[in-house]
């Protein structure tokens, strides 16, 4: 994929960020989504799509070439393991947008993904513009993991002011990236990378809002529609959050806080698991979740990291 067309500099210049690694049937309906890219409630804007093949086998080249964008491309390799080396990376490549805007690889945007994304942004004046990510299910996933909603986040309307955001789909303006200064690349096995940055964009006095209309699509494979992926994202994203927040906060105080928080939520699993049968696998699914999501918090404060990307594959990723 090669540069198409040059930039009009009296338009917002937009770079959208895309880290991948060996998802090549995603990644062409990723890239396919964002040719489908329409502006109805702000003007077109100047847009320069980046792709950062994290394989240094260069899987992802062929389909970047396939795929024909009405905007200016670029397809680039870092071979250094890791989505906070990736991401990093796809800043220096678009380093003189105005606005950074991350997608993941196994997602597909609505045609006015990005229209809403601006227009939000531009009304609300919000540094950080988070959009929901919405599960799209492989035929055969079972009932009960669609009826317990383990791949859905709580959608807020437009405009609604957020603690935190993750980086699945999120707009992010060029002041908040000069002053944060891009991802954290101690998280690049752990994960957490995005629940660090936004912890500092917070830090720095930023402000984050939810865009309720800039809907992504995630894939969710077979493989991950099960009750040992589940867990395993619930230890991995408590063992994270509390490697995050040591690197900001090193006060006592707040190490006891979250004992205490995470062994309220082992005790909430283990009593709830007891009781679920009664209601089903989705229940048990929950309450196992807030044990491992604990188990993974306490280990995290004994020291211990769990290095969920150190096989890194096409489903290990969030």
């Amino acid at each position: 994929m090669y540069l198409i067309k040059r930039r009009n500099q009296s338009r917002a210049r937009i770079g959208i960020c895309i880290a991948t690694f060996k998802r090549r049937e995603l990644l062409r309906q990723l890239l396919m989504g964002i040719a489908q890219l329409t502006f109805d409630r702000v003007p077109a804007p100047d847009i320069l799509v980046v792709i950062v093949d994290n394989d240094k086998g260069r899987s992802a080249a062929d389909i970047c070439d396939a795929v024909q964008l009405p905007w200016q491309a670029k397809y680039v390799v870092e071979a250094r393991q890791g989505i906070a080396q990736a991401r990093n990376r796809a800043i220096r490549e678009a380093e003189d947008c105005d606005f950074f805007v991350f997608v993941d690889d196994d997602e597909v945007p609505t045609p006015l993904w990005l229209d809403e994304l601006l227009w939000t942004q531009a009304c609300f004046d919000g540094d950080v513009v988070c959009g929901p990510v919405l599960p799209r299910f492989a035929a055969g996933a079972p009932e009960w993991v669609k009826a317990g909603n383990f791949f859905s986040k709580q959608v807020y309307a437009t405009g609604h002011p957020l603690e935190s955001c993750s980086t699945a789909n999120v707009l992010i303006s060029r002041n908040v990236m000069i002053a944060v200064r891009g991802f954290d690349e101690r998280f690049a096995l752990t994960g957490g990378e995005d629940t660090d940055f936004s912890l500092r964009v917070r830090k720095a006095g930023f402000k984050i809002i939810c865009s309720g209309g800039g809907v992504v699509f995630e894939s969710v494979p077979i493989s991950r529609a099960s009750m040992k992926w589940i867990l395993r994202r619930a230890y991995q994203s408590g063992n994270s959050w509390v490697l995050c927040e040591s690197t900001l906060d090193h006060r006592i105080s707040t190490r006891i806080g979250r004992a205490i928080k995470a062994s309220g939520r082992i005790l909430l699993g283990a009593t709830s698991a007891c009781l679920s049968p009664v209601f089903g696998k989705a229940a048990l699914a929950q309450a196992l979740s807030n044990l491992f999501l604990g188990m993974g918090m306490i280990a995290a404060l004994a020291g211990k990291s769990f290095q969920a990307y150190q096989s890194a594959g096409p489903d290990t990723g969030n």
